[in-house]
């Protein structure tokens, strides 16, 4: 077998094994870049903000607030309403000992600083750590899966470069007619196109799991004792000495204070969160992360001791330590895409979906091909069948299943117990409906019919979007509009433009059964 040809044999398995499984990641991952203004959508609760956030007035609130709810946390956390997030909240963590140990919070009004309901929800962080932590399974047999799928994956990219030796040639090639064509070369041109996200991304991904998957490398120096691999993520991952308290109980200065002093420090910079580590403690720590102007690093961030404000370097700013680290956190950042703008997020969103779209026109393609052969050499080709019903069921009924959950979230009470579950449980059921669909028994039904009326039900369940937000909330199309709140119209927006792209797939597949409708009548007679 001639290099090139193994080289194809192994391209197409390495691609088709985990084809489902990287098509769900590609999708859910690429969601991801959205995840805040996803829930922003699912929690219509968030009041609107109607001008300029006011930090120094409103911060003397949410301290006051924190002092209320959380006098024994050792740390807090303060969210600001800028940049990308919509958010004044407040974050507190109680320690072991204490009532109700672990993280809390609560979400304020960005206007007068008052406590707001919102509903639970799983939001746009569902979709993002589905696209690794997987659901209904362990976390570490996730991380096996997501990590095997990602090596396959940058397989299956290598492998095309080495086969398609002609790439600029077939990535200018489209040959319409031919079904079978057509598909290889959409196939082509969403693998050629982002090819270098495809590069990034993939080893990117494998990279950040890289404790969990391969640990002989840490255990080679630690042992197999979790204990003593511990040691791995507080010596490479250290926040320093300024993340240990002393026990020492010592009043700080307000955070208002030290937001106004950050603010004189950095002039023009828009301030993010503030952090504080050991609240209440001698040794307590501010952190003021502002939102970075450029590099990878999502936040430009300043440390001040909280009791006397003196400011100090802080872990983030001593990631020279280690080489190992920084290679570590710019993977991390290209990955996630944090540091992105508008443009670039956007980049980021369609390079993802051009991933899922290089999956499923490969299973698609290798469908049509197996079956054309199994037709020419008379063989049975129930087994192709399957895999075409598979197709169908997991291209077109993912985004249903996406589409389904977003709907969900809206249907279900804000206050029923474990809407969080049933949010996530929703996704699941809807899919294993669109699976189950091209199995059910049926007279005379051919693939293309199948395939019409899931995205018939995409269209549906998107173009539904908007009229259940104006149905279930206040801050439905013309109110955010209005308030030109930009997250929601866009988020309603899309949904429309999604149903839009789905009726119009629907339309050239009936368009095309008339056709071929036609020509089998013209050649019976």
């Amino acid at each position: 077998m001639k290099f090139r040809h193994s080289m194809t044999w192994l391209h197409t398995w390495a691609g088709l094994v985990f084809g489902a499984l990287l098509y769900l990641m590609f999708v859910t991952g690429s969601a991801g870049y959205f995840d805040l203004e996803i829930t922003r959508w699912m929690q219509p609760e968030i009041p609107v903000q109607q001008s300029s956030f006011d930090a120094p007035a409103l911060l003397p609130k949410a301290e006051q607030r924190l002092q209320q709810l959380a006098p024994h946390a050792d740390h807090v956390y303060i969210e600001l309403p800028e940049g990308r997030s919509p958010y004044f909240m407040i974050w507190w963590h109680n320690p072991k000992g204490v009532d109700n140990p672990g993280w809390h919070s609560e979400v304020l009004d960005p206007s007068s600083g008052a406590p707001v309901a919102v509903r639970n929800t799983a939001g746009g962080e569902f979709l993002y750590r589905l696209h690794y932590v997987l659901h209904y399974i362990p976390k570490g047999l996730a991380y096996w899966l997501t990590s095997l799928a990602a090596m396959f994956m940058l397989v299956a990219i290598v492998t095309g470069v080495v086969i398609h030796r002609r790439i600029f040639k077939d990535f200018f090639t489209f040959r319409r007619s031919h079904r079978q064509t057509a598909w290889l070369d959409m196939h082509n041109l969403m693998g050629v196109l982002p090819l270098p996200f495809h590069l990034m991304i993939t080893y990117s991904g494998l990279i950040l799991l890289m404790f969990s998957t391969m640990l002989p490398v840490p255990a080679s120096s630690f042992g197999l004792n979790p204990e003593k691999l511990r040691q791995v993520y507080d010596t490479v991952f250290s926040d320093g000495d300024h993340a240990r308290g002393n026990g020492m109980a010592a009043s700080s200065l307000p955070l208002v204070e030290l937001y106004n002093l950050d603010h004189s420090k950095h002039s023009g910079a828009t301030i993010a969160y503030l952090a504080v580590e050991n609240w209440g403690d001698e040794k307590a720590v501010v952190e003021v992360g502002k939102l970075a102007q450029t590099g990878l690093e999502p936040f430009d961030v300043s440390y001040y001791q909280a009791v006397n404000g003196e400011s100090f370097k802080g872990e983030s700013q001593l990631r020279d330590r280690f080489l190992s680290l920084s290679f570590y956190h710019v993977i991390e950042h290209l990955h996630e895409g944090l540091f992105a703008g508008p443009w670039l997020r956007w980049l980021y969103f369609l390079s993802g979906l051009m991933g899922a779209g290089m999956v499923a026109t490969g299973s698609i393609f290798w469908a049509i091909k197996r079956r054309h052969a199994h037709e020419k050499a008379g063989l049975d080709s129930r087994a192709v069948r399957w895999v075409e019903n598979l197709n169908v069921g997991v291209i077109a009924g993912l985004p249903i299943a996406i589409g389904g959950y977003f709907l969900t979230s809206r249907l279900l009470s804000a206050t029923l117990e474990n809407r969080v579950d049933w949010e996530m449980h929703s996704l699941f059921v809807v899919w294993f409906v669109a699976l189950l669909h091209p199995f059910l028994p049926r007279r005379q039904c051919d693939l293309s019919q199948l395939w019409a009326e899931q995205f018939k039900a995409a269209a549906v369940v998107y173009a539904s979007i908007p009229f259940v937000n104006w149905m279930t909330s206040e801050v439905h199309l013309g109110m955010s509009l209005k308030y030109q709140d930009w997250t929601l119209v866009g988020f309603d927006f899309f949904a429309l433009v999604l149903a839009a792209c789905c009726a119009y797939f629907v339309h050239k597949i009936n368009g095309r059964q008339r056709v071929s409708t036609m020509e089998t009548v013209g050649v019976s007679q």
